[in-house]
């Protein structure tokens, strides 16, 4: 069974864009993102089959292959 890694980012959109906006604080932004982000893995029979989907914009929420 082929394992699929994705990260998702917890965090607020809003604080990440304003830490964004001023040039010197785009450090502590990418520090932000790399804190509220987390790291999912899942088994699946057929990883192929869901990248293809998922590039194609056919996947939608709660669907599993």
């Amino acid at each position: 069974m082929a394992r699929v890694v994705r990260y998702e980012f917890l965090g607020n959109w809003i604080v990440f864009w304003a830490l964004c906006i001023f040039f010197f604080l785009i450090p502590f932004a990418f520090l932000y993102w790399m804190t509220c982000s987390i790291r999912i893995e899942e088994d699946m029979d057929n990883p192929e089959e869901f990248v293809s989907l998922f590039r194609s914009g056919k996947l939608t929420k709660g669907t599993r292959t």
